[in-house]
């Protein structure tokens, strides 16, 4: 993802001490994370200046993610919650046996397990793991800041 942005405060402090700047994104689309448009609701995020460039407050610059990262998070994204749903076909027997003898105190042989409720769990394997995934790529201290790869209008 690349995208320009204003820089909108040049001395922050984190307590990583890297050298952020805090940029409001202009693109008008809206980003693949997070699904929202910053730059009509003037948000602004943190980025990294590894470069060190010349910064100034109102400058226009170009910020980008790296594509390993992009990479790992797509993977991470699409294959947990497919391996969570086979977790659960392969689990589901031994959940349906366990619930059964909690709630009705009698076993059941596991070759009886309607084929239903092995559905229903499986489901509910995908469901709670894609809700986990969502949830943790809303959260911002598991945030990696996009980089500052380039000025592009320097502010006089």
């Amino acid at each position: 993802m690349q995208k320009t942005a204003i820089v909108r405060q040049v001395d922050f402090a984190n307590k990583k001490k890297e050298n952020l700047v805090i940029v409001e994104p202009v693109a008008f689309t809206k980003c693949v994370a997070c699904n929202q448009s910053c730059s009509k609701r003037g948000i602004t995020i943190p980025a990294v200046n590894k470069n060190n460039l010349s910064l100034k407050v109102n400058s226009l610059v170009l910020i980008a993610t790296s594509k390993t990262q992009e990479i790992i998070e797509g993977v991470v994204c699409l294959a947990f919650p497919i391996l969570m749903a086979i977790l659960g076909f392969v689990l589901s027997t031994k959940i349906y046996c366990l619930i059964n003898s909690i709630l009705y105190k009698k076993t059941i042989p596991p070759s009886a397990t309607p084929e239903g409720i092995k559905a229903l769990i499986v489901v509910i394997f995908f469901a709670l793991s894609s809700l986990l995934v969502l949830r943790l790529s809303r959260a911002r201290k598991f945030l990696i800041y996009p980089e500052i790869i380039d000025v592009l209008e320097q502010e006089n």
